[in-house]
């Protein structure tokens, strides 16, 4: 299921901000149907909420698949935004595992997306370790100060 939202400036995005501050404060949730019954959300239900509805005020579009999603070689690739012809590199390099059900790849939304947070953490490791460095021989500290006298 994809959502497409449609925003008002007037209308849905204040109550959408209103909504996003009522969820990052944890408190219950319990959801009024039209017949005035309450119905309690669950914690997981909340949590979603929490994350989707920031998104929604500020206007983005928010898609809700099931983790078991299969994705095509172009899907995934946008995914993680890389080409392709790169994200067919990765499959058939074992970084990402994929199946074959006929002609083309399938790639399960769960595993793309687990390279992607891969991906992410070696590269904030590899930049905390090249900070660290430069910080060891002088040179971050050297470079701050030298900006701030605007050399």
């Amino acid at each position: 299921m994809s959502l497409m939202p449609v925003i008002e400036p007037e209308g849905d995005s204040e109550r959408l901000r209103l909504l996003a501050a009522r969820l990052s404060s944890r408190h219950t949730l319990r959801l009024v149907v039209d017949d005035g019954d309450a119905v309690e959300l669950p914690d997981s239900v909340s949590r979603l909420l929490a994350e989707v509805v920031p998104m929604l005020a500020r206007g983005r579009a928010v898609s809700v698949v099931p983790r078991a999603t299969e994705l095509t070689t172009g899907e995934a690739a946008e995914l993680i935004g890389v080409s392709r012809p790169t994200m067919v590199k990765l499959l058939e390099d074992g970084l990402i595992p994929f199946s074959r059900p006929n002609a083309g790849r399938r790639v399960a939304l769960h595993d793309v997306l687990a390279y992607k947070e891969r991906r992410s953490r070696e590269r904030r490791q590899g930049l905390d370790e090249l900070t660290a460095d430069a910080v060891v021989m002088g040179v971050y500290d050297e470079d701050i100060r030298r900006g701030r006298r605007g050399e």
